[in-house]
């Protein structure tokens, strides 16, 4: 697949949802609303996450099994179509105000050339689809071989060309700390496990409070994701409100989506001001705590 023609393999359906087509692979986006809670608590979409599905004769098969088979010099434009397939139905679901999380192999975009050739793709796709560059959260996960130096240069171009930039993963460790520094996200995913451990006592608790907080009056909005029981949503909300996403909301649906008809836009509502911090300093290592078992908050 040449650069120029990466566009050619998509397809708009009848009903409005855009799929393509690579070697005997159908390609569709999943979407899966990301929420926040309004102050007279209903639920409103502020993002999705954009999921790849794709199926060959009619059988799914999963992403990581799709993408095996990609010669490797095709992967980078495979995988900015998935990419290109997320924004476009995004784009056609036309939320004012909703943004779109997308991820990315990142071990494809090391050289100079790949993130150029990359940041175009983006461009064109959020052109095509009406949506502002800062609406699309670029996703960057690290893995144990990437080049921390590369990925904050490809961070710091997708910032340039006005995209925002997400993180998965967050436990409040060093590590974290410095890719804050070096990523500057937007978008902040909690580690679920780490999440549910810190969330057992009162003092975990309020040192969430601190950092949901603190991430807010940097700009950036902190995720809670796997919510599947409703002691979850009782959890945000003790957090000081970041946003959620999982099953127990909303699960994901291919494109074209019902959410427009089940999550219809509300009118806007004055923002809330930032949860108040404690004089605890929120830029600091946060040390796992004991686990208590028992009533949470003893």
């Amino acid at each position: 697949m040449s650069e120029k023609s990466i566009f050619s393999n998509l397809v708009r359906q009848p009903d409005g949802a855009f799929s393509a087509v690579y070697g005997s692979y159908l390609l569709q986006s999943a979407l899966q609303p990301i929420f926040c809670e309004r102050t007279d608590g209903q639920l409103q979409i502020a993002a999705f996450k954009g999921l790849i599905r794709a199926s060959t004769g009619g059988m799914p098969c999963s992403p990581a099994e799709f993408f095996q088979g990609v010669p490797a010099d095709e992967r980078a434009a495979v995988d900015g179509l998935c990419r290109s397939l997320h924004i476009l139905n995004t784009g056609a679901l036309g939320r004012r105000h909703a943004a779109l999380v997308v991820n990315f192999h990142t071990g494809l975009y090391m050289t100079a050339q790949a993130m150029r050739q990359e940041v175009e793709r983006l461009r064109l796709a959020a052109h095509e689809a009406g949506l502002p560059p800062e609406a699309i959260a670029c996703e960057i996960r690290e893995h144990p071989l990437d080049d921390p130096d590369a990925l904050a240069r490809f961070a710091a171009k997708l910032h340039d060309s006005g995209f925002s930039i997400a993180i998965d993963d967050y436990t409040g460790e060093d590590r974290d700390l410095e890719r804050l520094q070096r990523l500057k996200p937007q978008f902040v995913t909690f580690d679920p496990a780490w999440l549910r451990g810190f969330a057992e006592n009162s003092a975990g608790l309020a040192l969430l409070r601190v950092v949901v907080g603190q991430f807010a009056r940097k700009g950036i909005r902190a995720v809670v994701a796997g919510i599947e029981e409703p002691d979850m949503i009782a959890l945000c909300r003790e957090m000081g409100g970041p946003l959620m996403q999982g099953y127990l909301l909303a699960r994901p649906e291919l494109a074209p989506t019902s959410f427009n008809l089940a999550f219809p836009e509300l009118p806007d509502e004055p923002a809330p001001a930032p949860p108040e911090a404690s004089p605890a300093t929120a830029e600091t290592r946060v040390v796992r705590p004991l686990r208590h078992f028992g009533r949470r908050g003893v």
